[in-house]
């Protein structure tokens, strides 16, 4: 079996904006950050939503032999053995 992460949806995002539109602590100068498990949180830059093509690939754990599932950009598809068709998604780049 292979074990994977539940993908947000462009229409769960879309529900999540509309919820966060009417809670009365957030106002339009409210910022958005990412947490990743790290001390700080990281700051999502004003450009950084992108619409771009993702492929899905697997990796094995070398101790367990259980597989994992990923994503990867299209770009580095060939690198990453990737399996299955292209489809497009929202992709949020934070590279500072």
């Amino acid at each position: 079996m292979d074990n994977r992460v539940e993908v947000m949806t462009f229409s769960q995002l879309k529900r999540l904006v509309e919820e966060l539109a009417v809670n009365d602590v957030i106002n339009d100068q409210t910022k958005v950050f990412i947490d990743t498990g790290w001390d700080s949180v990281q700051e999502v830059e004003p450009h950084a939503f992108h619409v771009e093509e993702v492929v899905e690939f697997k990796v094995q754990d070398e101790l367990t032999k259980e597989f994992y599932v990923g994503y990867t950009l299209l770009e580095k598809a060939e690198r990453m053995k990737t399996e299955g068709s292209t489809e497009a998604a929202v992709i949020i780049r934070n590279l500072y």
